[in-house]
C-alpha cells in the first residue's frame, strides 16, 4: 500500500495555519514522515480529503458492512457519532454521512473500480482523522491512499475574539 499525505503550502503562514505535513506509506513498512513544520502550538480545525484506490475488499462487501467499517475506524480514532445517514446505490456504491460531535465525515464508494473517497472535518485535534483513514484503508485492502489536509479557520476563536 502507498500512502501519501500533503498539506497545501499555499496556506503556510495564513490565518489559523499550524503545520505542513507529508506522510508516505508503502506496503507493510509503515508510515514515515518526510517533513513536518509546526507553526503554532494549538492545532486549528482541519479538513482531510482522502482517496483510497485498489480497495480489493470493496467489491465483496455490502454497503452496510462498509458503513460499519467506516464508523468503527472513526470511533477508534476518537469520533463521537451523533447521526448516520447512508444510501446504497444498487451495484454502484455507497454514500455514508456521519454527523459527529466533532463535526462530520463523508464516505463515497465505487466498488466496480475499487475507489473510496473520504472527507472528514473536525473542530478538534482530538479526532485522529489520518488514523481513521489509514485504518479504513487497511480494512478495505487499499493499495494506495492519498490524503490532503486543508487548514480551516477556527470559528470558535473568531467568536471569542468578537466578545461572544
Amino acid at each position: 500500500m502507498v500512502l501519501s499525505f500533503f498539506s497545501s503550502e499555499d496556506s503556510v503562514g495564513g490565518a489559523g495555519w499550524n503545520g505542513l505535513c507529508r506522510f508516505e506509506q508503502s506496503g507493510a513498512s509503515g508510515a514515515r514522515y518526510i517533513r513536518r513544520i509546526i507553526m503554532g502550538v494549538n492545532a486549528s480545525p482541519a479538513s482531510f480529503s482522502a482517496d483510497l484506490s485498489g480497495c480489493a475488499a470493496l467489491p465483496v462487501l455490502a454497503g452496510d458492512e462498509v458503513a460499519d467499517l467506516f464508523m468503527a475506524a472513526l470511533g477508534r480514532a476518537g469520533a463521537t457519532i451523533v447521526e448516520t445517514v447512508s444510501h446504497a446505490f444498487p451495484q454502484t456504491g455507497l454514500t455514508c454521512v456521519l454527523i459527529l460531535r466533532e463535526s462530520h465525515a463523508v464516505l463515497h464508494t465505487w466498488p466496480e473500480t475499487g475507489v473510496v473517497h473520504i472527507d472528514i472535518f473536525s473542530c478538534t485535534p482530538r479526532l485522529r482523522s489520518v488514523e481513521a483513514i489509514r485504518a479504513l484503508g487497511a480494512s478495505l485492502g487499499a493499495q494506495q491512499i492519498s490524503i490532503q489536509e486543508i487548514a480551516r479557520a477556527d470559528g470558535h476563536a473568531q467568536r471569542a475574539r468578537a466578545g461572544g
